[in-house]
């Protein structure tokens, strides 16, 4: 069992075990919108042969799996232990590692890029993530992920929760605003990729609002401003070492 001497991660771990070995009995195996994201990486078309890449908050590790069946050199991590043991069970051989997004044990420059889908959010100390992901990238390396929009994702999980109890698991919601200043105080720059995110997945999570859940999943997102999309992908180029 890893075991990490930062408190506020070790807290982290236990509840993600305890989400994960949950879902898992229940037979779920994935927790994001893995089609869209996969359609993101595709559509960017930013991955290259011999690219080393990093997916951080790997969960079972299907993103992984999936770009090492093309060829790509791809390693995963996740701070949740059972995810990582199923995932290692799963899709083996497959290189997965038990690792907080804040505290990765790569050496410097190690990856060409860094993915996250679903991560962003989770992290109480997303300074130091975004830190550790500059730290871990090539120059002109990518960090490319998605995150919830936090102006819309206020709005659903408290409409779905009926309360602010969500706030545990999503410390870090972000504006687009929000991102593009925090990356770029690490060297980043930053732009967004507008992604229709209506399929059965997201279908089935507007269920949870009722008739406004059905209205909205009739919206053409990719013609909505920026501020009103559900999620945010981010093509974020390593520039500079930044502010910091």
């Amino acid at each position: 069992m890893t075991e990490f001497t930062d408190g506020q991660l070790r807290d982290q771990q236990a509840m993600y075990d305890t989400g994960w070995r949950g879902e898992l009995e229940r037979g779920k195996e994935q927790r994001g919108n893995l089609q869209i994201n996969l359609d993101f990486l595709a559509r960017e078309d930013l991955l290259k042969p011999g690219d080393k890449i990093l997916e951080i908050g790997c969960g079972i590790g299907t993103v992984v799996h999936t770009l090492g069946e093309q060829g790509y050199d791809a390693v995963g991590t996740d701070i949740s232990q059972i995810a990582i043991e199923y995932g290692l069970k799963k899709y083996a051989p497959i290189r997965l590692e038990v690792q907080p997004a804040e505290e990765l044990t790569f050496e410097d420059a190690a990856f060409d890029v860094v993915l996250s889908f679903d991560l962003f959010e989770h992290i109480a100390q997303v300074e130091r993530h975004v830190s550790e992901v500059a730290r871990v990238l090539k120059s002109d390396g990518y960090y490319l992920f998605q995150t919830p929009n936090k102006y819309s994702n206020v709005v659903f999980e408290t409409l779905t929760h009926k309360s602010l109890k969500w706030r545990r698991a999503h410390p870090s919601l972000h504006t687009a605003g929000q991102i593009r200043r925090r990356l770029a105080r690490h060297g980043f720059e930053t732009r967004f990729v507008k992604m229709d995110p209506m399929n059965d997945f997201t279908r089935a999570k507007l269920k949870k609002l009722g008739p406004l859940g059905s209205l909205i999943g009739h919206v053409n997102f990719t013609k909505l401003p920026l501020g009103l999309q559900t999620n945010l992908y981010v093509v974020a180029r390593k520039t500079g070492t930044g502010s910091r």
